[in-house]
């Protein structure tokens, strides 16, 4: 007999195997672009008399030789006729200061325009007609496409853009027929006087226009007479432009018919002339003569203008301005003014030196300066042409001369009096112009004065959604005027309609209340800044602006986040759950509850997470009332939970069994741990969700029972550890067989020498290891000779052997042996049948083979397999 092991025999062994996988993410590396600025250039190819291509970009070559353009000279034979000239009244000027500031504004644009298109202007070619270089119209005024060159004898502008009869004009023409000079530039007193200060006869151009070029003027573009008796002879701008020889003339009127735009190309020195004149409201002329290079080449061109005057007679003496600032020609009944700069002291160009004096020929008496004529005045210009003149004369001292040998000799009222200015040479790159201003009134300047606005209140609030009917509203008075408006500008730079928010103050110098509408297409939600400016019926705007501001608004508050452990209650203090209100009437207001609950989403301070605290905020001054919706976040938090100030993550610890575990894959027992712990996390402003993940653990699907650990976190890598137990049932025997008994009860013989034979259990229904595999994970049963069979004095060796169903035999007595083996089932027997399982063989050659009754132990061993 065989004894079999007791259960402090029993053993088995666990083997665990962890295999631990990687995860690599791979970010792909950012793109650069690299973006650049392009500059296209759009040129279109026009008739050789029309401006080519766009100044802003360069001009494009015209293949037809500007030298090959012939053009037929005017024979015709013109009869010198001179023109009446009467005296008027003197009309007053006043200083319109926001047309001083336009332009001030346009110059300053234009001097920044002027410098982007330097740089474009250095690949130009010649062109055969006129081009407009960067800045020669610094204006900023619209111009009409029609043509007035036609009827430049008749056409006309006026201060007021309506040419009544009392109000002064300019014409760009005078006289009929062969006589007719289709440029020069006539400025009236008023339309119907004919009074001008500007001498005419109908044949010689008495405000002329020239060039100074590679240091000199042309005698073709000088500024001097035009011989009566050769109409065909060439000595100005003009001139040239009444023979043909300056090519692509047109004029045109600004849009308010306030002023003229002059434009011709001089195809012989590859020129563009660009000449403008245009009056203000008070009828000061702002004059521009603009030069605009058109070869290939850099040059160095400057530019003169002379003018034999008639300030109500012919001889007046000239008087300066001030250093640099211009000179006055005074009469008995009218001021010429001609200022360097414009009424806002802002400079207007390229004119720097002038002279005046005596324009009369050599007489029977000795010589007299001819101050108009070119190579007279060229050596007066102390370094010629490129010198100076007496422009450093002190304020009201004479800047006029009477003999060019004496300049310290002035000239008498009897003389015939006129004056030269110039701009010095300056070097233009192809494309670049060379701009020369000058501010011409024939009256003293007395500025009016511009209309004052007040507004009250300087900042309107409103709700976005009700603007209809917004008004600005204030005070209104005018020294000197009654009639105006009121001009509101918006942040989109678009103003109120003429026709708008007009008023009359009746009495000047009183004060009225005004009311302006205020156009809510032009608002956006937010600050919108507006300015609010007087316009008198002259024109003259009021300057600063006043600043409004409209405060579209809606009404809201920011919601302060709460955060209250789970069982706690939000606070129903307006401080702590809103800030920032915006809403028109701050003490005329509600918070309360919002029952209809919008969010959907209640506080529930059971459970931990993220809830919505729905509030209805009520402006109760506005009828009818004024409702918005104010979502408070609540956050419910308890020991589970890990917050920072802007996200959290909870989970709980958990129970699980070994049976709940086992087979699982490492993603699977993952998604196990969150949702056994319910974790999830949150950002705590919005609720937005913090998707959760476990960063690790020690748990495995193969663990047995025990404590183990979970780290948590969210999408920030905010982290909570928790505890997960394991209970269930381990792997192990539950049954054995106490005894295995062998052979007969009254003894087996020996065998003989060569017997072999085996023993059968007396018993073989109790010859069974039951196992239980609560786990349901793989096992491995071995059996071993813990003590072999002995009667005391002898020991059996080679007897007991495993048979396994292939009837292999195995010797226990040389070890551990596998019996038996499973996987998944929860319990299973370990049995044999007769003939296998544990035996007893006989052998007759085992010489161990003594009488006698023999007794062993057996011990099972019960291990995990794969």
């Amino acid at each position: 007999m065989m004894k079999g092991n007791n259960s402090s025999k029993k053993r088995w062994v666990s083997t665990v195997l962890m295999t631990g996988i990687i995860l690599a993410g791979m970010v792909p590396a950012g793109t650069v672009v690299n973006a650049v600025s392009r500059d296209d250039s759009t040129v279109s190819t026009q008739e050789s008399s029309q401006v080519v291509g766009n100044p802003k970009s360069g001009f494009e070559k015209i293949t037809t030789d500007a030298d090959a353009q012939k053009v037929k000279e005017d024979s015709s034979i013109v009869t010198d006729k001179e023109t009446t000239v009467t005296e008027d009244k003197a009309v007053s000027t006043v200083k319109d200061e926001d047309t001083s500031k336009a332009k001030d504004d346009s110059k300053t644009n234009n001097d920044k325009k002027m410098e982007t298109d330097k740089s474009k202007a250095k690949t130009a070619v010649p062109t055969a007609g006129y081009v407009e270089g960067a800045g020669a119209d610094p204006t900023g005024e619209t111009w009409e496409s029609k043509d007035y060159s036609a009827d430049s004898s008749t056409e006309y502008v006026s201060p007021s853009g309506k040419g009544a009869d009392s109000e002064a004009a300019l014409y760009f023409g005078n006289g009929t027929g062969n006589s007719r000079q289709p440029f020069q530039p006539m400025a009236l007193t008023s339309k119907t006087s004919g009074s001008t200060w500007t001498f005419m006869n109908g044949v010689n151009p008495k405000r002329s226009y020239g060039i100074i070029i590679k240091d000199a003027i042309p005698t073709d573009r000088g500024y001097g007479y035009l011989s009566a008796s050769d109409l065909t002879a060439v000595s100005t701008i003009e001139s040239a432009v009444k023979v043909g020889k300056i090519i692509d003339y047109k004029l045109q009127k600004n849009t308010s018919h306030t002023g003229f735009k002059a434009t011709m190309y001089d195809p012989a020195y590859k020129l563009s002339y660009t000449f403008i004149e245009i009056y203000d409201p008070d009828g000061g002329l702002s004059s521009y003569f603009s030069i605009t290079n058109n070869d290939t080449a850099s040059r160095a061109i400057g530019a003169v203008q002379g003018v034999d005057t008639l300030v109500d007679t012919d001889a007046v003496p000239v008087l300066s301005l001030g250093e640099d600032a211009g000179f006055k020609m005074v009469s008995g009944k009218h001021t010429l003014n001609f200022r360097l700069n414009d009424p806002d002291g802002n400079r207007m160009g390229g004119w720097t030196n002038y002279s005046a004096g005596n324009i009369d020929v050599k007489g029977s008496t000795g010589f007299y300066n001819r101050i108009y004529d070119p190579t007279s005045i060229g050596g007066y210009f102390k370094g010629g042409v490129s010198g100076a003149g007496m422009e450093k004369t002190k304020k009201d001292g004479k800047i006029d001369i009477f003999d060019i040998s004496k300049p310290s000799l002035t000239l008498a009222d009897t003389d015939d009096s006129g004056f030269v200015i110039k701009a010095s040479p300056k070097n233009l790159a192809p494309g670049e112009a060379l701009v020369n201003g000058s501010y011409l009134t024939y009256n003293e300047v007395f500025p009016g004065e511009a209309p004052v606005a007040t507004a009250t209140p300087s900042t309107i609030n409103a709700y976005a959604d009700l603007v209809t009917g917004l008004k600005i509203t204030g005070t209104v008075k005018d020294k000197d005027s009654t009639k105006g408006r009121i001009k509101i500008t918006y942040p989109d730079k678009s103003t109120s309609a003429t026709t708008e928010n007009a008023y009359d103050t009746v009495i000047p110098n009183t004060s009225i209340p005004y009311s302006a509408n205020i156009d809510s297409t032009k608002l956006k939600p937010g600050l919108n800044e507006l300015t609010v400016t007087a316009i008198d019926d002259k024109k003259h705007e009021q300057d600063p602006a006043v600043k409004v501001t409209v405060n579209l608004i809606t009404l809201g508050a920011t919601p302060i986040t709460q955060n209250i452990k789970v069982g706690g209650t939000v606070s129903t203090v307006e401080k702590d759950l809103i800030s920032d209100i915006k809403i028109l009437n701050s003490t005329g207001h509600t918070l309360k509850p919002d029952t209809s609950n919008p969010s959907k989403n209640p506080v529930n301070t059971g459970k931990v997470g993220h809830y919505i605290h729905d509030m209805l905020l009520t402006d109760v001054l506005i009828v009818p009332n004024k409702v918005a919706k104010i979502a408070i976040p609540v956050n419910v938090t308890d020991s589970d939970t890990i917050t920072d100030k802007d996200s959290a993550v909870y989970a709980h610890k958990f129970d699980t069994k070994t049976t709940d575990i086992a087979k699982l894959s490492d993603a699977e027992l993952k998604a196990l741990i969150l949702s056994k712990s319910e974790a999830k996390g949150w950002i705590l402003e919005t609720g937005a969700n913090s998707a959760v993940s476990v960063k690790s653990t020690t748990l495995l699907a193969t663990s047995p029972a025990g404590t183990y650990k979970a780290t948590i976190k969210n999408a920030v890598d905010k982290e909570i550890t928790i505890d997960i137990t394991v209970t269930g049932g381990d792997l192990k025997i539950t049954s054995a067989p106490d005894t295995m008994n062998y052979g007969a009860t009254a003894g087996v013989m020996l065998p003989y020498s060569t017997e072999n034979f085996n023993l059968q259990r007396q018993d073989n229904n109790k010859a069974k290891v039951s196992i239980a595999n609560a786990g349901q994970q793989g096992w491995k049963l071995s059996a071993s000779v813990s003590k072999p069979l002995t009667n005391g004095t002898n020991t059996l060796k080679g007897v007991l052997k495993y048979v396994d169903t292939g009837n292999v035999a195995t010797d226990l007595d040389s070890g551990s042996v596998v019996v038996g083996s499973g996987k998944t089932a929860p319990t299973q027997d370990v049995t044999w049948d007769a003939k296998q399982g544990i035996i007893a063989n006989l052998n007759g050659n085992n010489t161990s083979l003594k009488a006698g009754k023999y007794a062993g132990e057996i011990t099972w061993t019960l291990t995990d397999a794969p």
